[in-house]
């Protein structure tokens, strides 16, 4: 954090390639954001952001939004 606002993120995933993909797209998304900004990141906005994921895999874009909701319970 720095001013109030994500200033790095990283992550370590082990799992499906959907799920290592998505948590990059999620570092980049985060960074910059407030806590508050953080938790509007939707599923829908991850698989957006890597072109649309198809219905079988779209739950690694899902754990990423519970990522989320843990980090910012972790930062209040």
């Amino acid at each position: 954090m720095d001013g109030g606002r994500i200033a790095e993120a990283k992550f370590m995933t082990q799992g499906c390639t959907a799920a290592i993909a998505s948590s990059s797209v999620l570092t980049d998304l985060l960074t910059g954001k407030s806590p508050s900004q953080a938790r509007s990141i939707s599923a829908e906005e991850i698989s957006r952001e890597l072109g649309g994921l198809p219905p079988a895999t779209f739950h690694a874009a899902q754990l990423c939004v519970d990522a989320i909701a843990a980090l910012v319970r972790k930062l209040s």
